[in-house]
């Protein structure tokens, strides 16, 4: 399996296992992706072996462990591990990416380790975790085995939480893509910088509408379009990874600052640069004035209203 790292045979089947993949190889192998993508969330708190538990065991006792959300279970060693529901996959990392235009999310399983961050973005062949036996295993071995259990599970989801068989995510033969936001300030236009940590990118100004993805605290997107509702303002934007959608900012609130076109009336200097060479000349003897730009466009140089272009005169 290119995408998972070194060789690796499926253990679980995604017509077998209805929501993932199990992949097995060498226990505390490096674990890449093909494509790219940013780090969403991560689980990184358990020892493989130490918190590996027996998936059979947990089965048979999960009624007599179950406290609130959290499990309190028994570990191969003999150790009580208590572990929220959405810990059972043991150290995880979930990743965003885009597939023809549309989010995926990946989430790796069972890792003996993570070796990235929340929003770190990942490159293609990028390791970012081991493979590892964490949560809940079951296997053949001797539970005093390390690798008792140790496999790679893959699960991946569309925008819409629909699990998606994770073959060809796994084989490199889909890719997900994602390029960091490199919007700069552009006083020109009119922009957006975003003030939370993220906020969901719609296919329409709609709340129930797709999800696209997400953006990010500080990225700075231009306004392409603005649609009033009675509760929020939504901005159409378009990202690096080629995706046009809406962003909302509720009325009375921070999540989103508007950066407004710079005043282009502001009083400009139209004098001459001034040449220390020749300290008996004055600019205007220096230079003469031989074009006024009245709106912005492009003449060899791109010139902004106002702005005058000086030559110096031949002696």
């Amino acid at each position: 399996m290119i995408y998972l790292g070194s060789s690796r045979i499926i253990t679980n089947s995604y017509s077998s296992h209805k929501t993932a993949e199990d992949y097995a190889g060498e226990h505390q192998s490096n674990i890449s992706i093909c494509g790219s993508g940013r780090v969403i969330k991560i689980i990184n708190r358990f020892q493989s072996h130490d918190d590996s538990i027996n998936y059979n065991s947990y089965l048979n006792n999960k009624n007599n462990w179950k406290d609130g959300n959290y499990y309190n279970c028994v570990s191969i060693t003999g150790k009580t591990v208590r572990m929220h529901y959405e810990e059972l996959g043991g150290n995880q990392v979930w990743i965003e990416g885009y597939f023809e235009n549309k989010k995926i999310i990946l989430r790796f399983a069972h890792l003996d380790s993570v070796l990235v961050n929340v929003g770190d973005v990942i490159k293609p062949n990028q390791v970012f975790g081991k493979q590892g036996n964490t949560g809940l295993v079951s296997s053949t071995k001797s539970t005093s085995d390390i690798t008792y259990g140790s496999h790679v599970h893959l699960e991946v989801t569309d925008c819409n939480g629909t699990y998606l068989n994770p073959r060809e995510f796994a084989t490199g033969e889909k890719i997900t893509l994602y390029e960091e936001q490199t919007n700069s300030r552009d006083e020109t236009k009119k922009q957006i910088q975003i003030l939370v940590d993220k906020i969901n990118l719609r296919e329409s100004p709609s709340e129930t509408s797709i999800d696209l993805g997400d953006v990010y605290n500080n990225e700075i997107y231009t306004v392409l379009d603005e649609v009033d509702s009675e509760q929020y303002t939504w901005y159409k934007i378009l990202t690096n990874w080629n995706v046009l959608g809406y962003v909302a900012s509720k009325k009375n609130d921070s999540w989103i600052k508007v950066l407004e076109i710079k005043n282009s009336d502001e009083q400009k200097d139209n004098t001459p640069p001034i040449d220390n060479k020749d300290d008996n000349s004055t600019n205007e003897d220096l230079y003469e004035l031989i074009f006024e730009c009245k709106k912005e466009d492009y003449y060899y140089l791109k010139l902004y209203k106002d702005e005058c272009l000086y030559i110096k005169k031949p002696k």
